[in-house]
């Protein structure tokens, strides 16, 4: 019986990071499809937002950038919970931290 258990746990043991592997990483940044089909990461990735009191910085594509700042050949217009506002002389470009999610109040 001892044998058998002991069969068991170690074929358990084997499993799980088979099964582990097929798993997404839940903190990997989501790909987008590029023109021929395939994934990349977008240029121009908002993946944070730091606020306080005294400064608010925008994270793009791993490089932190405050309000009024540039990054590449565009400013820093606007910083808000959710987006980055930039802009290239009259162009203006939105990064949203959640672009795949749409935030609606709900009324009672």
């Amino acid at each position: 019986m001892a044998a058998r258990m002991m069969v068991l746990v170690v074929a358990l043991g084997l499993a799980q990071p088979a099964a582990a592997a097929s798993l997404p990483d839940p903190t990997a940044l989501p790909a987008a499809p590029s023109a021929d089909g395939g994934s990349e990461q977008p240029a121009g990735l908002l993946t944070a937002i730091k606020l306080s009191r005294k400064q608010k910085i925008a994270v793009i594509d791993g490089q932190e950038v405050a309000l009024g700042g540039r990054y590449q050949d565009a400013r820093v217009v606007r910083i808000t919970e959710t987006e980055v506002v930039l802009r290239r002389g009259r162009d203006t470009t939105v990064l949203k931290l959640y672009p795949n999610i749409d935030k609606q109040l709900r009324r009672k």
